[in-house]
């Protein structure tokens, strides 16, 4: 089975799809939350309780990605997810309870997890094996827009009508962003020769050391985003540095599709990785010069940004492209499941030991995270196994004769 050619607009449209969706979903209720609260009289915690359910369901359905894009395609697959956000956000402007809340939240999560990177990220490896990593790189570059994009687009439609309203205009831009994914090809993930290979400790090894390293990594990313502006206020900063958060993950996003080939996945790994405990500390500085804060959230927000495409590109050296779907979308079901507790473990780690404590407890899990991304660098042992029809060796336009059955001597 031949790979198809990527098409130039794909990495456009896709990138565009991305930025719409992660804006009308995960980043909704930072922008909608007061105008909700007030309104409806529900907590702030009983708000984002709906996008934690949301993240929850999104590691449910994890398991049943990679089938569901063999048989139906990913143009299918990403589509229905994205029209599930765009009912979700409709459901959302309705609803009068928080029991109908959460329960909007729960399609919702469903829809995230057929939509957003990963699912998208599985469907580009099924139809274009490795080709599909610059378009990755590229989707990541526009996706990493969408809190740039949406804040200042929701507060902007809150002052000029309610809440309720804003949200079916969101809803609006899931029908816009369902319409921008038909650039996806309908091609179902066919295999026309299936061949089992056995499985390798290495592979085993590279899937455990993989799991945990995104774990890990997500718990901290997450915990600290969530946190992010308490984190600033604490040293007196306006908490409008946080942009440096978004400019710093699209700057980094930049110069790593500016990089091209020359910075491989395990390459991006080990920097991403190394640079994390440095970044920290550069965090704790600023108990003492406040503008170590600004440089904490600049520096984190560039990791981040590159450790979205580390997690959908280092898949494609430790494992054959024929098991992507299926291999990601069980290892990063643990990762889902942090970023999930994260917010709340932060709230407690904060309460408990201060912001400085936390700080110093996420300084500590970016040395295991560091550890586990060299052990993956030093001995990846990828399985590399093709799934094409096996094609009949040629010399000079003549078929090879088989092989005599005589023993060497």
């Amino acid at each position: 089975m031949e790979t198809p050619a990527l098409p130039r607009r794909l990495a456009l449209t896709a990138g565009c799809h991305q930025l719409i969706n992660w804006g009308i979903s995960f980043y909704m209720p930072g922008t909608f939350a007061l105008a909700i609260s007030a309104d409806r009289g529900w907590s702030s915690p009983q708000i984002y309780l709906g996008l934690t359910l949301a993240m929850l369901v999104m590691a449910a359905a994890s398991p049943f990605v990679a089938h569901l894009l063999e048989r139906f395609g990913g143009q299918r697959v990403v589509m229905s997810g994205t029209l599930l956000i765009a009912a979700g956000c409709a459901g959302m402007a309705y609803t009068q309870t928080l029991f109908g809340w959460y329960c909007v939240w729960l399609i919702t999560g469903i829809g995230m997890r057929l939509s957003l990177y990963d699912a998208l990220f599985a469907a580009l490896v099924n139809l274009y094996g490795q080709q599909a990593r610059r378009t990755i790189s590229r989707v990541t570059l526009a996706g990493g827009l969408a809190s740039a994009v949406f804040w200042p687009l929701g507060d902007g439609l809150l002052h000029l009508m309610s809440w309720q309203e804003a949200l079916r205009v969101y809803a609006l831009f899931g029908l816009l962003s369902a319409a921008l994914i038909r650039s996806l090809p309908r091609q179902r993930l066919t295999v026309t020769t299936k061949v089992t290979a056995p499985t390798l400790r290495n592979e085993r090894r590279n899937g455990w050391l993989y799991a945990a390293f995104i774990a890990l990594f997500t718990f901290v990313s997450s915990g600290t985003s969530t946190h992010l502006p308490e984190f600033i206020a604490s040293f007196g900063l306006p908490v409008t540095i946080g942009i440096l958060w978004g400019i710093g993950q699209t700057g980094a996003r930049s110069l790593e599709v500016l990089a091209g080939a020359r910075l491989t996945p395990f390459k991006l790994t080990l920097f991403t990785a190394l640079a994390m405990p440095l970044c920290f500390l550069i965090g704790l500085s600023s108990t003492r010069f406040a503008w170590c804060a600004a440089g904490f959230v600049l520096g984190f927000g560039a990791i981040n940004g590159l450790m979205t495409i580390v997690k959908a590109n280092l898949p494609l050296e430790l494992f054959s492209v024929e098991s992507y779907a299926r291999r990601t979308g069980m290892l990063l079901i643990p990762g889902q499941l942090t970023a999930a507790a994260s917010p709340f473990a932060c709230a407690w780690l904060n309460k408990t030991l201060g912001i400085a404590g936390t700080m110093w407890v996420s300084t500590g899990l970016t040395l295991v995270i560091a550890g586990l991304a060299i052990a993956i660098v030093r001995r990846p042992g990828r399985q590399t196994v093709t799934h094409c029809i096996q094609r009949t060796t040629q010399t000079n336009g003549y078929k090879t004769p088989p092989q005599a059955n005589i023993t060497d001597t």
